[in-house]
């Protein structure tokens, strides 16, 4: 019973520590994407500039 005990608290505990990283590692993929878009709107919107000034 005691090992049981024991067993279930190692599995809560790796699963608070899995859960937060990968929260964190989520937060940091969902920022890139966010920042690609912004870099490729902008890329698109200078390269129009560039053309139109040409």
């Amino acid at each position: 019973m005691e090992s049981a005990r024991f067993g279930q608290t190692v599995i809560m505990l790796f699963l608070v520590v899995a859960v937060d990283f990968t929260g964190r590692l989520m937060s940091v993929l969902a920022d890139g994407v966010m920042m690609r878009g912004i870099v490729t709107l902008r890329w698109s919107v200078m390269k129009r500039n560039s053309l139109n000034n040409a």
